[in-house]
Parts: structure tokens; sequence; C-alpha cells
């Protein structure tokens, strides 16, 4: 399928729309559980944005392959590309891109179980997020941090943050961050003394997600839900 539709995109498209096509495919492939594809189409993405000279663009496609390696367990290489997603965005001041930058590199650090390094990283996300006016790029952030406080094995404020994202998506509509934030509510509440709540919250979560197409978020739900 990706060969198919990169090949359509090529002919009817410039190289810079191209590129943007690529990465705004990589992230649906990434939500429908296409790893493979997705893994594809990212670094397609960023050589053509680096010929191009975009390195903010190559940063920020950069970021979304980090997701994806996280996904996959590759907490290293999320790193890597996290770190220099942050040196591209700070080099041209651009303060939200770096928020999500900063962000990512939390979940990266955490993938590797580098907890205080995690903890210090979302600390500048947030602190960053502060700052910002985009009510939306917080609502990452805060997620990020509840999974970085449950590992510090701070439950009850992990639990209050899942919960502040939650409220914010939902009133903001945003029904792919209300479904990550119902996703992290219920991996924090399985490893919390209410497992049941977590169940419940999880298979609610797979049902719903499964039935919008975002297959990742339901696969993580059922997996989370076999894990206890």
């Amino acid at each position: 399928m990706y060969q198919q539709a990169s090949a359509i995109e090529h002919e009817i498209g410039g190289k810079n729309f191209y590129a943007s096509t690529l990465t705004q495919m990589g992230r649906v492939l990434r939500q429908q559980a296409n790893a493979g594809d997705a893994q594809q189409a990212y670094p397609d993405s960023i050589s053509l944005e680096e010929e191009l000279g975009n390195k903010s663009d190559a940063a920020e496609t950069g970021l979304a392959l980090a997701e994806l390696d996280c996904d996959s367990g590759k907490g290293t290489e999320a790193e890597e590309l996290s770190r220099a997603a942050v040196a591209a965005f700070r080099a041209d001041a651009y303060a939200d891109e770096e928020i999500f930058a900063q962000s990512m590199l939390s979940r990266a650090l955490l993938e590797q179980g580098r907890v205080d390094e995690a903890q210090t990283a979302i600390a500048e996300a947030v602190r960053l997020s502060e700052k910002s006016q985009d009510v939306i790029v917080r609502i990452p952030v805060i997620l990020d941090h509840a999974y970085v406080m449950a590992a510090g094995k701070n439950l009850n404020g992990a639990e209050s943050a899942a919960q502040e994202a939650l409220s914010r998506a939902r009133n903001l509509g945003l029904f792919r961050l209300q479904l990550e934030a119902s996703l992290a509510l219920g991996q924090i509440q399985m490893i919390g003394p209410n497992p049941n709540a977590g169940r419940a919250q999880l298979h609610a979560v797979e049902k719903s997600a499964r039935a919008k197409g975002f297959e990742l978020i339901a696969r993580k739900a059922a997996d989370s839900n076999r894990v206890r």
C-alpha cells in the first residue's frame, strides 16, 4: 500500500509536498499499527527534507520516527532522534516544537529505564509548555509527565495528570488524545491499588479505538490488559 500511494504522491506533487505527504502518511500508518510501511515513509521523508535544506521539517519527521521506535522498544534510536530534534528546534527558536522534542526525549529515556534523566527532560518540557499559547501542545506533555511520574512510583500524581489530560482533550474535542489519555489512565490504574478499574478503562479504550480505526491504541490497551 505504501509503495503505491507513495508513487502517486510523487507524480502529482513537488518535493516539498511529497515529503510532507510522506510524513502524514507515516503518522496514519502508525496509528493503523502498520509499522512496516511507516518505517519506510519516515526515512524517505527525512531524506527529502534534508536534501531541500528543511532542517526543522526533517527534525519534526524525526520525532515521528522516534515515536515509532519507542513503539518497537528502540529507546536508544528514539533518544538520538529526539536529541537531534531538540537541537534543531532550539537553533531555530521554535519553542513549541522543542516542547514536543523534550517530551519525546523523556519517553525515549523512559523506554531505556533511565527514569532520572526522563524526569529532567519532562521537567524542561513542562517548563516550556507553561509559556506556550497553544493549549493543545500541553496535553501530550501532561501525558508523558504522567508516565514519568508512574515510573518514579508517584502513582497519585500520575493518575491525576492522566485525568487532567483526559479532561483537556475532551473539552477541546480531540478524540485521539482522549484515547491516549484514557489509555494512560488505564495503564496507571493497572499498577495501582485498583487494577479492576484499570481493566475496565483499558477494555473501553480498546473497543472505542478499534471502532474508530486507531489500531495501535487498541493493541496497546489490549496488551496492557494482559500484563497483570
